[in-house]
């Protein structure tokens, strides 16, 4: 199952990229030859020109009713929240739960950003914020809001999600910057997930979910899978992008920390994995008189070391193992072999400590909830780099 995009180099986790979810559409083949009976162009302009066909509302094992779907609309509408980012957007919404007001969204809509918006569909902007917490195993964020508003957003009781409930979730859709309502139902059921069949998109992360049913709060929108391409999945409905909120019927650890060192998570991230890239691909150089064949794929991916260059020449490093291959290739270093080899023995030290410098102070206990498993990944990734490093620079030896 696949939650998030892919670096072109041995899986590493585009991290500041949200995840997907709308289903790629599949064009038909515009290569095939009309025969003397296919339509003409003018028949085909007139098809242009006819209405397109509404989209079909899904079918409900439990449909709800017009009526209250329209009350719980109108009661929860004014505290949703839309949310928008210099990096992304996405939704939230606002609920009072004892003495304190707060704002809930999606870790991942406002991970990243340096600055953020926060207004509901009445143009209401949110400005005064409190202590930052995030879920200890959860897509999942929320922020006190400093400032008097009543919601009328009520929690559901623990244990309230049932399997064919009918749901209605209200989000940014596309992040379009408009509030819109799509109704659904739960399709499975875990203890800390609920799929949904509502058909939602980018920009719905972090909207809330309502049952059908009684309207209260159910969950919220974090994210989706990419469609099942094989075999098993083949005329199953598994063979389709599917969606999943996080529920809140049910107890959540928090933890507090700054939103600033929440919002520079992302930036940690990228920059250690840049300097895991390089090291990946200072491990499969092979310099000769010639050069070093910068053209050798590393990995499994495809991907070229020059690439990798290429994305990082403002390094250091990288600067001067161009430098290095502009000099062989123009035969200005005039060394032997063993000389080239004791060389860069010597840049491969070099290298491996200067983008290690990184390496000591990464823990990934200090990171969010929402981004451990990320970062502990990293971390194995940087291993495996060094070690590929070490290898290489022995081979020089």
């Amino acid at each position: 199952m696949r939650r998030l995009l892919l670096f072109p180099l041995l899986l590493f986790p585009l991290l500041c990229a949200p995840a997907a979810f709308a289903e790629d559409e599949k064009s038909e083949d515009d290569s095939v030859e009309k025969s003397e009976d296919s339509p003409s162009e003018d028949a085909d302009e007139e098809k242009e020109d006819e209405e397109p066909e509404p989209e079909k509302e899904q079918e409900l094992a439990n449909p709800i009713d017009p009526k209250l779907a329209q009350a719980i609309v109108q009661e929860n509408f004014g505290s949703v929240a839309i949310i928008e980012g210099d990096v992304g957007s996405g939704t939230g919404f606002i609920i009072n739960e004892g003495d304190k007001t707060r704002l809930y969204t999606a870790a991942h809509v406002i991970a990243g950003n340096k600055t953020l918006t926060v207004k509901n569909s009445e143009g209401h902007q949110f400005k005064k914020f409190g202590k930052f917490e995030v879920a200890a195993k959860s897509d999942l964020a929320r922020i006190e809001l400093l400032e008097k508003f009543e919601s009328d957003v009520n929690l559901a009781e623990p244990g309230s999600c049932k399997v064919d409930a009918p749901l209605l979730a209200i989000g940014n859709s596309g992040g379009a910057g408009v509030l819109t309502v799509i109704k659904g139902e739960i399709e499975s059921l875990g203890p800390d997930s609920i799929e949904v069949s509502n058909r939602v998109i980018q920009g719905n992360s972090g909207g809330p979910v309502f049952s059908g049913e009684t309207g209260e709060l159910l969950g919220i929108i974090t994210h989706a899978t990419a469609a099942q391409k094989d075999i098993w999945a083949e005329d199953t409905r598994f063979d389709k992008v599917r969606r999943f909120a996080t529920r809140l019927d049910r107890q959540i650890s928090w933890r507090e920390m700054g939103i600033g060192a929440f919002l520079q998570e992302s930036v940690r991230l990228d920059s250690f994995n840049r300097n895991t890239r390089i090291l990946y691909a200072i491990s499969a150089l092979d310099p000769t008189q010639a050069g070093l064949r910068l053209d050798t794929t590393v990995g499994d991916s495809g991907t070229t070391i020059l690439s990798i260059i290429k994305e990082n020449k403002e390094v250091p490093v990288v600067a001067e193992l161009l430098e290095m291959n502009i000099k062989l290739g123009e035969n200005k270093m005039r060394t032997s072999d063993n000389d080239l080899k004791s060389r860069f023995g010597r840049f491969y030290w070099g290298a491996s400590h200067e983008l290690n410098k990184d390496f000591k102070k990464f823990s990934p206990i200090s990171f969010s909830g929402y981004r451990q498993d990320d970062a502990k990944q990293a971390l194995e990734w940087r291993k495996d780099a060094n070690k590929l490093v070490e290898q290489a620079g022995e081979r020089l030896r």
